[in-house]
């Protein structure tokens, strides 16, 4: 079968780009060099768990995947929520998990009452915070830092026990190198309009119309939306499984080589991380290149393990807690999955997944399985006090994974959109650009197929 577009990346981002050509009647060549499609969205099932290897679920704010979901049909009834009855998120401070004031909207306190008495904030903070809603608009005539953004309204202590373990869990960098601008558009958007970002964030009509739960997934794991895509695809889509080695342009196509594969199509979307887009463009778009090489990255590691559930003794009464760099030494954040989604794991067991991010997830990626689940366990003694031993375990490794936005991201972007747009019929998709999160992915990757469908 000769294919219209090549696809090189095999993940959420190309997989959704191939669904949504092939249901426009376009045929494509997914070129992906790991043994499987899916990318970083992998689920282990195991003696009866579903243990995400990847992200676990997908903000329900943001509609590309539910109605992804829909349009693949077997997919609609099996989005779950998460169990938001009992939401709450736990911040290590003083070596003790100190709950996180329930209504906080990022960094922005939605009530007064639960972050006036909460443990988690000194006076000075809190004093500081009621101050906050009389700050007038402003407009900054650049972009600037998350850290500089919450230090200028709420001070160094919201910055360090609430912004920073926050993002970090998302993006893996530091607060005081992320864009304000690419990370928090919406923060930006109310001190504009306001001043104060307490007073924009409740006045935000999207707020009081969500009272549906923060999180969604799928019923058997995130990979059953992959297993689902890679079924949809199958009548318009062939699969190459070889590593892309480097992209040209020949008489009016793209033409991709791949160990031993040559692919050749007149459009070709990259839905790759931005550093192996760089590799592959550095001879056919060496200022493209460039640019893409510029997105940094960071790694992660996730440690899951699962517990016979009347051996803990911790009431495990919330999603889990985050980390702050001043009281980290390995582990960054931990979800406890059997409270965040309890069909996912047996009543009688109890599984917990632990993060490393940054520079203790570099540190830690040549280590071996048995070193890192020993470190786990005396971080999660340390941390919650126990002393049980898990009953299995899985470990994930996924270097160079999470892209960071830094300050003035938006004009690396925009400078790297108008090199794409001299290249005839090339696109990037993929959480490098305009969101990291999956339904962003699955946004930018039916763009593309749309505007696919239109030049040919």
């Amino acid at each position: 079968m000769s294919a219209e577009v090549i696809i090189v990346g095999g993940g959420i981002s190309g997989l959704a780009a191939a669904y949504y050509l092939g249901r426009q009647g376009i045929s494509s060549t997914i070129i992906e060099k790991a043994g499987r499609l899916g990318g970083l969205i992998q689920t282990d099932l195991m003696q009866g768990c579903c243990l995400e290897a990847g992200p676990d679920s997908f903000i329900a704010s943001k509609p590309a995947i539910a109605e992804l979901a829909q349009d693949l049909g077997s997919l609609g009834g099996d989005v779950i929520e998460s169990n938001d009855r009992v939401r709450r998120v736990f911040i290590l401070r003083g070596g003790k998990l100190v709950p996180l004031p329930r209504g906080m909207v990022m960094m922005a306190p939605g009530r007064w009452g639960p972050v006036l008495s909460s443990h988690l904030l000194s006076t000075r903070t809190k004093l500081r915070l009621l101050a906050e809603p009389f700050s007038r608009p402003r407009l900054r005539p650049h972009d600037v830092s998350v850290g500089e953004l919450v230090q200028d309204h709420f001070g160094n202590e919201v910055l360090d026990y609430v912004a920073e373990p926050l993002l970090s869990g998302v993006y893996g960098g530091s607060a005081g190198d992320l864009s304000a601008a690419s990370v928090l558009p919406r923060f930006i958007g109310y001190e504009q309009k306001y001043g104060s970002l307490i007073r924009g964030v409740r006045a935000d009509p999207a707020r009081k119309r969500n009272n549906r739960a923060l999180f969604l997934s799928f019923r058997n794991g995130m990979q059953q939306l992959t297993d689902a895509l890679e079924r949809a695809i199958q009548p318009h889509a062939r699969v190459i499984q070889a590593e892309a080695a480097a992209v040209s342009r020949t008489n009016g196509a793209w033409r991709v080589e791949a160990a031993g594969h040559s692919a050749v199509a007149s459009h070709l979307v990259l839905a790759c991380p931005a550093h192996i887009c760089a590799k592959l463009l550095r001879s056919a778009a060496p200022e493209l290149a460039t640019d893409l090489s510029a997105i940094p990255y960071s790694s992660a590691i996730l440690v899951t393990f699962v517990f016979d559930r009347h051996e803990l003794r911790h009431p495990l009464n919330g999603f889990g807690f985050l980390v702050p760099e001043k009281e980290r030494r390995i582990v960054a954040a931990a979800t406890w999955i059997s409270t965040k989604f309890p069909s996912r794991v047996p009543a009688s067991l109890v599984a917990l997944r632990a993060f490393m991010v940054g520079r203790e997830a570099r540190q830690f990626m040549s280590e071996s399985e048995e070193n890192l689940l020993e470190v786990v366990k005396t971080e999660f003694r340390r941390i919650m006090s126990i002393e049980a031993s898990p009953l299995f375990s899985t470990i994930h490794k996924l270097p160079d994974s999470m892209p960071q936005y830094l300050v003035n991201h938006l004009d690396r972007v925009e400078r790297i959109r108008g090199r794409v747009a001299q290249l005839k019929n090339m696109h990037l998709v993929g959480n490098a650009y305009d969101g990291v999160g999956i339904p962003d992915c699955v946004r930018l990757a039916k763009d593309a197929a749309n505007h696919i469908a239109k030049n040919l």
